[in-house]
């Protein structure tokens, strides 16, 4: 995997598929996972993910404002038809809507399900401890401050080699060794498993936030089909 794409999984922020029955935290884990949350910056993964959640959403909050309408009592056919009809080019509104909603969400309490929950399961504590003290090291507080940054640059044609502009040699030698140290290497496989963990809890965690935009929508497209279908 190269130092980019795991820059990528890092700018996502990585995390788990939901287990049934977590044994209980030891003290020591506890302790090491509220040290983890600090140093890999996990309150900051909510407002980055928040506008992907959005977006994502739009097929649910599409679904919900028609179940709203459907939920509705119309006079007739033909109003209803014309407040569904308007459900579509409301759907932009919708998702700036629930975006906001979503960046409003307590990221500490977030950052505490990545942690107890995901990565709790799958790192044992030294292991915790181990990616605390990269993280929490000079060289990797700059690799999570530039990894935005880095992330646009490398898509620019000719971008040639980002991360030397950013690094000096014992850096880049400080951020290899880590990714290729065991635990590094276990980042990298449970990578993929982490985000689509992390997504789907969010995705769950905003139903509340997506059924208040879908009624306020409905209500939109109620008025708008009322306004349509008035006797001239």
């Amino acid at each position: 995997m190269t130092t980019l794409v795991r820059l990528a999984l890092l700018c996502t922020l990585l995390a788990a598929a939901h287990a049934s029955a977590a044994p209980p935290l030891s003290e020591d884990k506890k302790q090491a996972l509220d040290e983890f949350k600090v140093a890999y910056r996990l309150a900051e993964a909510w407002p980055q993910m928040a506008p992907k959640i959005a977006r994502d959403s739009l097929p649910r909050l599409e679904d919900a404002t028609h179940a709203d309408l459907d939920a509705d009592h119309f006079p007739d056919q033909a109003h209803a038809d014309a407040a569904h009809a308007r459900v579509p080019a409301l759907l932009a509104e919708g998702r700036r809507e629930l975006e906001d909603a979503l960046q409003r969400f307590d990221a500490e309490e977030l950052a505490a399900y990545t942690a107890y929950e995901i990565y709790a399961r799958l790192f044992e504590t030294d292991e915790i401890r181990q990616i605390s003290a990269f993280f929490a090291s000079p060289t990797g507080r700059k690799l999570t401050e530039q990894a935005p940054a880095i992330m646009i640059e490398s898509r620019r044609p000719g971008a040639g080699d980002v991360m030397a502009k950013h690094f000096d040699a014992d850096e880049l030698a400080a951020i290899t060794a880590f990714w290729n140290s065991p635990v590094g290497r276990k980042m990298n496989q449970t990578a993929e498993q982490i985000r689509e963990d992390m997504h789907a809890h969010f995705i769950e965690r905003s139903e509340t936030a997506l059924q208040a935009v879908a009624r306020a929508l409905a209500t939109k497209a109620e008025a708008q089909a009322d306004a349509a279908t008035a006797p001239k």
